[in-house]
């Protein structure tokens, strides 16, 4: 017993030493505003095979280079926003899932879930790309839309174009798939 006490005397001893000679340590949680760093985004391309009424994304340009123009037959658009491809500070996986020539993505973990359920399967050949999923660090909306008659999922970052896809195009708006940097820049 008096073994046990003189070894538990001699550890809170340790460590009471060792607390007083240590600088203090100002502790910072992190907030919901900490920021990834914005020059590790990179172009997130989208791309459109008219035949198969089906838009993809990606951020990896070899892979656009591969789609487009080869049997795939798919043409680049432009770039959709900024997205990392490594998780940063407050972004979230931006799940690619696909099913036969339907390409969709979330950032939500029970939809992609239920995706799989419904027979759609995580892309393995794409990098996972990571996005906000708010509203912070100079983020846009990353607008998502179905046209369920062609199967279509169509994400943008523009009101406009949303709004003539909503209006012009058959498409239904399905809100805010998540958050992507603006190419004009971003805080």
């Amino acid at each position: 017993m008096y073994a046990l006490l003189t070894a538990a005397y001699l550890c809170l001893t340790l460590v009471s030493a060792l607390k007083i000679n240590q600088p203090a340590v100002a502790v910072t949680s992190r907030t919901t505003q900490t920021c990834g760093d914005p020059s590790n985004a990179v172009p997130y391309y989208r791309t459109l095979s008219t035949p198969l009424s089906d838009y993809y994304y990606t951020a990896d340009a070899a892979l656009v280079d591969s789609v487009c123009g080869g049997t795939i037959n798919y043409a680049l658009q432009g770039v959709a926003g900024l997205v990392f491809i490594t998780q940063e500070e407050s972004t979230v996986p931006f799940y690619r899932l696909t099913k036969v020539a339907v390409n969709f993505f979330t950032a939500n973990t029970t939809e992609r879930d239920i995706a799989i359920q419904q027979g759609y399967i995580l892309t393995p050949n794409d990098p996972l790309t990571y996005i906000y999923p708010t509203e912070i660090c100079g983020a846009v909306p990353f607008y998502r839309m179905v046209n369920t008659a062609e199967q279509a999922n169509f994400y943008t970052t523009s009101e406009s174009e949303r709004l003539d896809f909503l209006t012009n195009q058959g498409y239904t708006d399905l809100g805010i798939a998540g958050y992507v940097l603006p190419l004009g820049g971003s805080s």
